[in-house]
């Protein structure tokens, strides 16, 4: 005890002393303790801490992002190397949109990873075009399809604790990147030749976002941009161009979700790859069907039959600038589809959101949101692309772009194909619940593309034409099995044909349309991979043809008609038919188009527009009817299927349709309708356009039917062809008749075609018809846009369609048998008929005979 009071003692006096010592040379304290902090060394300034020394943005997320000096610098978790990312591009916003519009997405994902060696880091554009179950083989697979470098970036730093790399990534942001490039394709300026040359000077970073999933660098890009036409006329010259485009790079799921096998005999978008494997059958190509990844909350439930919510609500959010009364109309076209979800055992499935004003995060131009947005645009369309997983096709985002002349082509199409029906669409102001509804049917469609679904433009083709003027029938099932056709309006209604309940409108959904969702989205339980599943979603197809003819799949022909069920626009089953009632409803309309619309007209602009409608509307039609003619019957089957491959089109058919060609052809008086034309500032004659456009499907008809001939016993032949077409040229000849200028123009293009055909150098003749275009009417051309924003015009070759590809029906025999020998034979007998009749021949006939006789003595010697 004694000693530890002394040992406290000591301590106190220590103390004491210590303190005192302080108080008496304070210097001397001070200098030993400056002296003892010199012994610890100051810490070293980190390459990472210098090179973000200056203030600067940070954005943090899946990666941070730093906006230093104008330049963005990537801070890449070392853990993100060699993982599988995307890259999507968004037009944010634009200073012209004839290069593209808000909200669109003018390039294609780009598959990334980031790899990395001592010295940079790699940007690399993945290869997914093949796939091997094989270890070798994907050993082998790697050398082959090393990923491409698009950028390869020097190493600044490593963080602080060396968990990521910093590198500068501003050259892939602010650059003339193509595979990032603001100039959409399907833009107005895309139809034409269009060169762009990037201003480095005038652009610049202007925004970075990081968020847990994705990140996203906003670009503020300029450029000049010249067009010309097809024949090198500039139409612009080096205007200015600015575009904010918006970079969104998301982060894929480790390991794919297991891929639904795409089938052909559906109308599923798909994700092609290549099977690399062994054996005889080295390689084989592998289609995924695109589509979200739709799975059960619980799945116990929804296998007792209960509906039940999926794991992940499919969300769109509607564009804040659409005006307020169509928003209640795109809400339901887009949430409308859970009603077919819900026939396979899910509910909720889709959503319809207004942009929201109070999230922070969100952005409409970010990879992560599908939206549904507004195009300030003169274009009268709707697109509804989607952006999809490559490794597995799914669906990972989806927008829809309405653009702001939709509401005008829905109300034409209201007009030029009811009119004679309904008299609530004879006006200027078609009812804002029609158009709405219309409006509605136009995103129920692009949400279906949305979804996965292709066009089915052979559904329509399974109803009976007179069906469409059925009250009973049109309640029921409308104008088409399928919405994912291009079925608009009924069209063959006839005056009072409301009145009696006709319906004329397309259904809400068709049968075609419920069985789409539920073979794309029914889940499969029990089965190990996606080749198990696919023998199960086969036999669902199988069965679901032999069941039901409105379950067939038409695809879309995009290079020509070959099979004449398959036909965009029309309906019915059979062309003629259809049209015929179709040309009978546009007399009607053009006979009352002056007196239903005069008020709110004073400029005759909408009355020319509709007038150009019914004009449009008429040449839609020659192209279905012609469609008949030269072409065989495509079905999708597969091995076991009833239905066979290829089909003749039966010879009456084709006769019927040529035949109803020449009727057209000689019966368009009407459309020169000197009342309404006199108001209008439209050129050219619509009626010689008509008939000039008629003749770039009557003339080669010979040598499309040649491609085909001997398909089956009795084919319709092309002598059988060159025959019709020449008593239909010169019956009036044959006559003695004196000849009109239709008919002049007739023969003139018969003979020029001809002689071209054969291989002869015409001197003197002009242009020939077959290789001019349509007269310009109001600068409007005769040519179909579709939703997807291509134009389908009408001079393309033709080619058929099958399985996944578009293949010809024999690679080694399409070509067409006419020799030419067949055609100069049919020039030789115009010639002789010509001689014959011109001495008798009145005035302007006898001037055109002599005309042709002298061109062929020329060009014949």
């Amino acid at each position: 005890m004694r000693k530890k009071i002394l040992l406290l003692a000591a301590m106190v006096v220590a103390s004491s002393t210590t303190i005192d010592a302080q108080r008496k040379f304070p210097f001397f304290w001070k200098k030993k303790k400056a002296k003892m902090e010199q012994t610890t060394p100051a810490k070293k300034e980190s390459e990472y801490d210098k090179l973000f020394k200056k203030k600067h943005e940070t954005a943090k997320g899946l990666i941070t992002l730093h906006l230093l000096d104008g330049k963005v610098y990537f801070e890449l978790p070392v853990d993100l190397i060699n993982k599988d990312m995307l890259i999507g591009s968004t037009v944010t916003s634009i200073s012209d949109n004839g290069n593209a519009v808000v909200g669109s997405k003018p390039t294609d994902l780009l598959h990334v990873m980031f790899t990395r060696n001592k010295t940079h880091v790699q940007l690399r554009q993945v290869n997914t075009d093949y796939i091997t179950g094989n270890t070798q083989i994907d050993e082998a697979l790697r050398k082959s399809t090393l990923g491409a470098i698009i950028s390869n970036q020097k190493i600044q730093a490593y963080n602080n604790d060396s968990t990521a790399i910093v590198f500068d990534m501003t050259g892939v942001f602010l650059s003339d990147n193509k595979k990032m490039s603001p100039f959409d394709r399907n833009s107005i300026y895309g139809m034409y030749n269009r060169t762009e040359n990037y201003q480095s000077d005038c652009s610049y970073i202007s925004q970075i976002k990081a968020f847990k999933d994705n990140v996203s660098i906003k670009s503020c890009l300029s450029y000049t941009f010249s067009v010309s036409n097809s024949q090198g006329t500039s139409l612009i010259k080096d205007r200015p161009f600015t575009a904010e485009m918006t970079r969104s790079i998301m982060l894929l799921k480790e390991t794919p979700y297991r891929p639904r096998m795409a089938d052909y005999r559906i109308g599923v978008f798909f994700t092609g790859r290549e099977q690399l494997g062994e054996g005889a059958k080295t390689t084989a190509p592998v289609y995924y069907a695109n589509r979200w990844d739709i799975q059960p909350s619980d799945t116990a439930a929804y296998l007792r039959g209960e509906k039940v919510k999926p794991t992940k609500q499919i969300v769109f959010y509607i564009d804040n600038t659409f005006p307020e009364k169509w928003k209640p109309y795109l809400r339901e076209g887009v949430t409308q589809w859970n009603e077919l979800f819900e026939q396979i055992g899910f509910k909720d499935v889709v959503a319809a959101k207004d942009f929201p004003t109070d999230d922070p995060e969100f952005d409409p131009d970010n990879i992560k949101y599908s939206c549904v947005r507004y195009a300030p645009s003169s274009i009268e369309n709707a697109m509804g692309p989607s952006w999809v997983d490559p490794r597995s096709g799914e669906i990972l985002n989806a927008s829809v772009y309405l653009y702001h002349n939709v509401i005008k082509l829905i109300s034409n199409w209201l007009f030029v194909q009811t009119a004679q029906a309904d008299k609530d669409v004879r006006t200027v102001n078609i009812p804002d619940e029609m158009v709405g509804d219309a409006l509605r049917y136009v995103l129920s469609h692009e949400i279906g593309h949305c979804l996965g679904f292709m066009h089915n433009m052979g559904a329509s083709s399974t109803f009976p034409v007179d069906s469409l003027r059925s009250p009973e029938f049109t309640q029921k099932y409308g104008t088409t099995p399928s919405i994912m056709d291009y079925a608009r309006f009924n069209y063959v209604a006839q005056p009072g044909d409301k009145e009696r309940g006709v319906k004329l409108t397309p259904p809400r959904f068709g049968e075609y349309d419920k069985y789409l969702i539920k073979w794309t989205y029914t889940p499969v339980f029990n089965v190990n991979s996606a080749e198990e599943e696919a023998i199960i979603t086969s036999k669902w197809i199988s069965d679901a043809i032999k069941e039901n003819p409105m379950y067939r799949y038409g695809k879309q022909q995009v290079y020509g008609v070959v099979d004449p069920r398959s036909q965009t626009e029309d309906i019915g089953d059979n062309s003629v038919k259809a049209t015929q009632y179709g040309i009978k409803n546009l007399k009607y309309i053009m006979n009352n188009l002056e007196s239903w619309i005069s008020e709110g007209d004073d400029t005759y602009e909408y009355r020319e527009d509709l007038f150009i409608g019914i004009v449009e509307q008429l040449a839609m039609y020659v192209t279905h009817v012609a469609g008949n003619v030269g072409g065989y019957f495509v079905n999708e089957v597969k091995e076991g299927d009833t239905m066979p491959r290829f089909a003749q089109i039966p010879k009456a058919q084709q006769k019927e349709a040529l035949n109803y060609l020449f009727e057209i052809y000689n019966d368009l008086d009407w459309l020169d309708n000197q009342n309404l034309l006199t108001k209008f500032p439209v050129s050219g004659s619509p009626k010689q356009t008509i008939q000039n456009f008629m003749l770039r499907y009557i003339l080669p008809v010979p040598f499309q039917v040649s491609q085909y001939e001997g398909l089956e016993k009795d084919s319709f032949t092309a002598t059988e062809a060159f025959n019709m077409i020449y008593n239909f040229v010169w019956k009036p000849t044959i006559s003695g008749r004196t000849l009109t200028e239709s008919q002049m123009n007739l023969q003139k293009q018969y003979i020029y075609m001809m002689m071209q055909t054969a291989g002869f150098t015409i001197k003197g003749a002009g242009k020939a018809l077959a290789g001019e275009k349509p007269l310009d009417i109001n600068h409007r051309q005769f040519g179909y846009t579709c939703c997807q924003g291509h134009t389908i015009k009408e001079d393309v070759i033709h080619n058929p369609v099958a399985g996944f590809e578009w293949k010809p029906l024999n690679r080694f025999s399409m070509t067409a048998k006419v020799t030419q020998a067949d055609v100069y034979a049919y020039i030789a007998k115009a010639k002789q008929l010509m001689k014959q009749k011109a001495a008798s021949a009145p005035g302007k006939t006898k001037a055109h005979y002599e005309l042709l006789l002298k061109m062929l003595d020329i060009n014949l010697k």
